[in-house]
């Protein structure tokens, strides 16, 4: 990832679905028509973007504190922790957050041509007000500058005290006033390097303040790890805690209903035989027990079996549809616990005695 890979990401036009055609246009069509509309809709329903209550959350949080650390005076700012377990879809989050408040700050121009700003008078520089970069195993601390020089088009050779001399200084004539670091859960700080490094994402938050920016952590299972031990991280630290739907409370259930009749919203109009209220109220816990809540599987699932029954020619949405959707090994693995545990005797019944035959001693 590069400063200019961003940039076509952030601004290139998303993909659009083809209009939703009724059940009586769509019979009438020829069948080359009724195979095109098909394709359409198989290649692009699955890669929509989908509305969900949970992340409008964290983005407006996310928004307030990005917000709040600008109008600081300079110095160390505020970091934000993005803490989500494995396969929630925390990098995608927050990808897709940054870019939109990209688009909202850059003018899209053309897909290969950075913005430029002048960051004193009589230069200009390319302006990027975004770097994202990803840790990788035992990184230390050249490894982080050669990832923000490479993002930010600039070499990466030289001993580490020139390289943060480098990164001090780019980051400034570039406007940066976002860092995103993802998979921090890769820092080890059992050995020297690791804390090193540590030590220094703190000194990349007092730079970047001084600019008034903000630096972003992302990473899996972050809670009760060092990074959020280290007593200099915690009393800065903004948490912000991604998970996937639950239904074991009001509120829970509440949000999942909302988060599938936004789905519905989405994709039924492609299905008009279908009615509203199928997913969010008559199978609501069927697809919370094969999906778990987690937003990408959820996704695949209603998309899939819905493709598959209109294919079928099938006008109602059935639980053999939805079970004939092969999910990920994760969602695939948790509905066969979820399975086990409810064919379990339950300890009401494998504790009830059995009455002994009358006369018996």
């Amino acid at each position: 990832m590069d400063a200019r890979m961003w940039h076509r990401q952030a601004t290139a036009a998303p993909a659009v679905p083809p209009d939703a055609l009724p059940t009586e246009r769509f019979d009438a069509l020829s069948a080359d028509e009724q195979d095109g509309y098909w394709t359409q809709l198989s290649q692009q329903l699955p890669a929509l973007v989908v509305p969900s209550v949970l992340t409008a959350r964290a983005e407006r949080r996310l928004d307030a504190l990005v917000g709040v650390n600008a109008r600081r005076p300079p110095g160390a700012k505020s970091v934000i922790g993005i803490d989500a377990p494995f396969a929630v879809g925390k990098s995608t989050f927050v990808k897709a957050w940054a870019q939109q408040t990209y688009r909202d700050r850059v003018e899209p121009g053309a897909p290969e041509v950075l913005p430029t700003w002048s960051p004193a008078p009589e230069m200009t520089a390319d302006w990027v007000p975004q770097v994202y970069i990803t840790l990788r195993a035992a990184s230390k601390i050249k490894d982080i500058n050669a990832s923000i020089l490479a993002f930010l088009g600039y070499p990466s050779e030289g001993l580490v005290r020139v390289t943060t001399t480098r990164v001090v200084k780019v980051l400034a004539t570039h406007g940066v006033r976002l860092l995103i670091v993802d998979d921090v859960h890769m820092l080890t700080t059992t050995h020297a390097d690791g804390r090193a490094v540590l030590d220094y994402l703190k000194f990349l938050n007092t730079e970047l303040g001084e600019l008034g920016g903000t630096l972003v952590l992302v990473g899996a299972h972050l809670e009760g790890g060092p990074l959020y031990q280290d007593p200099q991280v915690a009393g800065r630290l903004d948490k912000i805690t991604l998970a996937p739907y639950e239904i074991t409370t009001v509120d829970g259930r509440a949000d999942w209903q909302q988060f599938l009749r936004g789905l519905e919203d989405l994709l039924l109009p492609y299905f008009d035989t279908v009615p509203a209220g199928t997913f969010s109220r008559q199978l609501a816990g069927h697809v919370w027990r094969r999906t778990q809540g987690y937003v990408g599987d959820t996704l695949r699932l209603l998309v899939q079996a819905l493709l598959a029954g209109f294919d079928d020619a099938q006008d109602e949405m059935t639980r053999d549809l939805l079970g004939g959707v092969p999910l990920s090994a994760r969602a695939a693995s948790a509905e066969a616990d979820l399975m086990a545990v409810a064919a379990t005797t339950s300890n009401r019944r494998s504790r009830r005695t059995t009455p002994e035959p009358a006369g018996a001693n």
